[in-house]
């Protein structure tokens, strides 16, 4: 947790997904006022939801939408097309 603090911007957002380091942990709570950020948690399902949801998406065929790829070589290209906005669907980078 401490890392992320430490790198996220001024005024940035950490999202904290899952719980695999049990209930509790350090927060460095001034580091976190300092930079202004924002610490939000995420619970995910289980195991046994992730496996139904596959299960769901191989039963219907629903697929994600991939507007373009990249290559490795060209992944700064990629970063510009997703921040210019004008994709629809996912971004995918090949390597």
């Amino acid at each position: 947790m401490a890392q992320s603090i430490a790198a996220v911007r001024i005024g940035g957002h950490i999202s904290l997904i899952g719980v695999l380091t049990g209930r509790g942990g350090e927060v460095p709570t001034a580091l976190l006022m300092a930079k202004q950020a924002r610490l939000q948690g995420l619970i995910v399902g289980s195991r046994a939801d992730q496996q139904a949801f596959v299960r769901a998406l191989d039963a219907t065929g629903i697929r994600p939408v991939v507007d373009r790829r990249f290559s490795l070589d060209t992944l700064a290209d990629a970063f510009a097309f997703e921040m210019s906005g004008e994709h629809f669907g996912k971004i995918g980078v090949e390597w």
